[in-house]
């Protein structure tokens, strides 16, 4: 649930100049009392907990017992994807999440391809749609846009946005992907 903007208190307190601060969100850091800084951050050590919770009883244990790098390479001679045999977490995602958030949260470090871990994974993306699909390692992204093997067909068929049921737009409106 988004609030629009005007619905959101200004902070309204009064600056060395004598107008009112207009900054958005109640009284600001700026003009906020030691109390009211303190229940802030209390709130805020509390949500980071709640988001937290909700996040391990989404995920359960979904990360766990995946095929290593060598197993998901007798998959992918199969034509399957290695997230295609990784567990499905119940479940909506967590409203705080995005989508890259969630597969980022699910995929716990791991190439849906090759189920490589360790390094850098990037957002890969249909060029058509923009609709972001899954993370990849730098590896199977180069081969994905190559187009290479079947698993990759049933990647695209199949991705892990999809399996999650997720959609989002990659990038903005500046490079021609944006809402």
């Amino acid at each position: 649930m988004t609030r629009e903007l005007t619905e959101i208190p200004r902070c309204g307190r009064p600056k060395a100049n004598g107008q009112p601060c207009m900054r958005r969100g109640g009284p600001c850091f700026e003009h906020a009392t030691a109390e009211e800084e303190r229940e802030s951050l209390e709130w805020a050590q509390q949500e980071v907990k709640r988001r937290d919770v909700a996040e391990r009883e989404w995920l359960g244990a979904t990360t766990q017992g995946r095929p290593a790098f060598e197993a998901a390479e007798l998959l992918d001679q199969q034509g399957i994807p290695s997230c295609h045999v990784w567990q499905v977490p119940d479940g909506e995602v967590p409203h705080h999440l995005s989508a890259t958030q969630a597969l980022r949260r699910w995929q716990a470090g791991a190439c849906a391809m090759c189920s490589a871990s360790g390094g850098r994974l990037l957002v890969d993306h249909c060029h058509r749609t923009g609709l972001v699909r899954g993370l990849l390692c730098t590896s199977c992204n180069t081969a994905e846009g190559m187009g290479r093997g079947g698993s990759f067909a049933a990647y695209r068929a199949r991705s892990p946005a999809v399996m999650l049921g997720l959609r989002e737009q990659y990038g903005s409106a500046w490079d021609g992907f944006g809402a």
